[in-house]
């Protein structure tokens, strides 16, 4: 339950960061204010499964599942299955069978979740390759997640773009054997560098699977704020 606990203990303090900066994006989120007292709720990431019609759960990043008993603070939410989801919630005392949690929600806010593209010549420009820093990045079930952060202006304009691509260009680098090349990219559309903001993105791992057959990991290539381009390693038999 690492990844749970983690976010439980900080996703707390960065909550409004990561709202404001998936406001920024180039996909939409939608929140759903709670007018009550949230003092005591948590909060978690996972991922939605649509069980039967309109009932649903989520699979936390941890391996657990958790079930919505009360969703009567959610509305107009629409529904789709393998959405990667920030949860807010608090815990019920009744447990319910074949789930670890049994939960009430809050709100529930939709992370970024995007599919692994090629980086050809004729895309490199719109994709672009701005400084950007990741703080976290781990693999569970068909996603490959990246907790990140880059300066922006709070400009409600200017929505930067973030991207995993395979470099096809002729300056990709070097394949290594037993790990899969990715590059992370962020498109500031030349924002201002004024303020940082916190997010979270999904990449789906589905299309690449057989890219990956035989791979022991992923080799990741940032262009970071602070330290020029860096290289993560994500092993994958780690995934959960």
């Amino acid at each position: 339950m690492e990844k749970l606990k983690f976010y439980l203990a900080t996703v707390i303090l960065t909550a409004l960061a990561m709202f404001m900066l998936q406001s920024c994006l180039e996909d939409n989120s939608n929140s759903y204010p709670y007018n009550g007292s949230n003092a005591n709720t948590l909060f978690t990431i996972g991922t939605l499964e649509i069980i039967d019609g309109r009932d649903y759960c989520f699979s936390l990043d941890d391996g657990s599942k958790m079930y919505p008993s009360d969703t009567t603070n959610i509305h107009d939410y629409e529904l789709v299955d393998g959405q990667r989801v920030f949860i807010q919630f608090l815990p019920l005392k009744e447990s319910k069978l074949g789930y670890e949690y049994n939960v009430k929600l809050i709100q529930l806010e939709n992370i970024l979740t995007k599919d692994i593209i090629p980086l050809t010549e004729e895309t490199a420009d719109s994709i672009g390759n701005d400084r950007i820093n990741v703080t976290e990045l781990w693999v569970t079930g068909k996603y490959l997640n990246i907790e990140h952060q880059f300066f922006h202006s709070e400009n409600p304009q200017i929505r930067h773009m973030l991207n995993m691509v395979i470099n096809e260009t002729a300056e990709a680098p070097e394949t290594e054997d037993g790990y899969l090349n990715l590059e992370f990219r962020h498109n500031a559309y030349h924002d201002e560098q004024r303020k940082a903001g916190w997010g979270i993105v999904s990449f789906k791992l589905e299309r690449i699977e057989k890219l990956l057959e035989g791979k022991k990991g992923l080799k990741v290539l940032v262009n970071s704020i602070y330290d020029g381009k860096r290289t993560y390693t994500v092993e994958l038999n780690n995934k959960k």
